[in-house]
């Protein structure tokens, strides 16, 4: 939210000022940010092509909330996003972490998004390398620091002798291989990626076809005038930045 108003121009009255009682609602809302920022920040699509497949991307990321967080999924805890060793401070004899910084935007999230692999395995985050290669060698890259990362966690989780859980609960390991197993890993880092959303979904949601067909009728009636609309922005835009940059200089 905090970047999508200082940054995309989001119309900050269109925010949900209510609470949310299960994880698929806010998840719902999270969607529809996801749309009203497709229609409102005037350079996000460059040309036609770009603006369909946004288009088809959010729409897509829609459907799939109930693939990965049924009606039941409710439970909301504390989560920072911005969890990551930038802002750890390492005792360099022991190399035990020994302060943990910048939990400026920690609030209460899905449960579920703090059973998902960690994203900063890389140091980049994954829509940073998507940017730049295929999906594979992010796997292949990515997938050995994760096996060793759940290794350690599952070690520890051993030597804790699992009190941390309640019986009958699986561990937190388990969690995030079952999370990056079935996908809800690159479901909820999408959630929380207004920008980067559809190179994530291109990338690691979709699956066959080009997309707009399991859109439904009323969305696939609303592309053409979207991307009409998109365009008549970027044109605009850059008009207003022509002649604020000529007026400057």
């Amino acid at each position: 939210m905090n970047e999508l108003a200082t940054v995309a121009g989001y119309p900050d009255d269109q925010f949900p000022t209510a609470p949310f009682d299960r994880a698929s609602d806010y998840l719902q809302s999270v969607a529809n940010e996801h749309l009203v920022h497709l229609w409102t920040q005037r350079n996000l699509a460059d040309d036609p092509e770009i603006a369909q497949e946004r288009f088809i991307a959010r729409h897509r990321f829609a459907q799939l909330i109930s693939k990965y967080y049924p009606e039941d999924c409710g439970l909301f805890i504390p989560f920072c996003d911005d969890m990551r060793p930038s802002n750890m401070l390492i005792d360099p004899e022991t190399l035990r972490i020994t302060a943990i910084l910048d939990f400026e935007f920690t609030n209460a999230m899905p449960a579920e998004f703090t059973y998902d692999p960690p994203w900063w395995l890389l140091l980049s985050g994954p829509e940073m390398w998507l940017e730049r290669c295929a999906m594979e060698e992010f796997l292949t890259l990515y997938g050995p620091r994760m096996e060793q990362f759940l290794r350690a966690l599952a070690r520890v989780e051993i030597e804790m002798a699992l009190g941390v859980k309640q019986p009958g609960e699986p561990s937190l390991s388990t969690r995030m291989r079952d999370s990056w197993r079935t996908g809800r890993f690159w479901f909820d880092y999408a959630a929380r990626k207004s920008f980067d959303v559809d190179t994530i979904y291109w990338a690691a949601l979709h699956t066959d076809g080009a997309g707009v067909e399991l859109l439904d009728d009323k969305a696939r009636a609303e592309m053409e005038s979207f991307t009409e609309t998109k365009m008549e922005q970027l044109k605009a835009y850059k008009e207003e930045c022509t002649a604020r940059f000529s007026s400057e200089t």
